[in-house]
């Protein structure tokens, strides 16, 4: 792809969190990497919740992260951390009107 076309729709997209929603390509910045994908290449999505253990001064706890897998047919593509649930849902609407043909959630057969 056209790298300064990519540099354009990153600055104008829309964030969420870590993610930018662009007109084409859906991008994820980490640090100082910014990885993307185009909507297109997406066959699934879903959510993966995470819980870790945490040990405060006064208590123990579970703290769930929220992270939204980009898959092609073949494999998952992208893992992506997110600042909760309304945050995954939002993305997951935007890559559904731009791949109106995506799969959202997973298969019983792959749990």
């Amino acid at each position: 792809p056209d790298l300064k076309g990519l540099k354009n729709e990153y600055k104008t997209a829309r964030k969420v969190g870590r993610i930018a929603l662009g007109t084409e390509h859906l991008f994820s910045k980490k640090w100082l990497t910014v990885k993307y994908v185009q909507y297109k290449e997406i066959y699934r999505v879903f959510r993966r919740v995470e819980c870790v253990d945490m040990k405060m001064c006064c208590a123990n706890g579970q703290l769930q992260l929220e992270n939204i897998v980009l898959c092609n047919k073949k494999e998952e593509l992208i893992q992506i951390d997110l600042p909760g649930l309304k945050a995954a849902e939002a993305v997951i609407e935007e890559i559904k009107k731009n791949n109106p043909d995506v799969k959202i959630g997973i298969k019983k057969s792959e749990i």
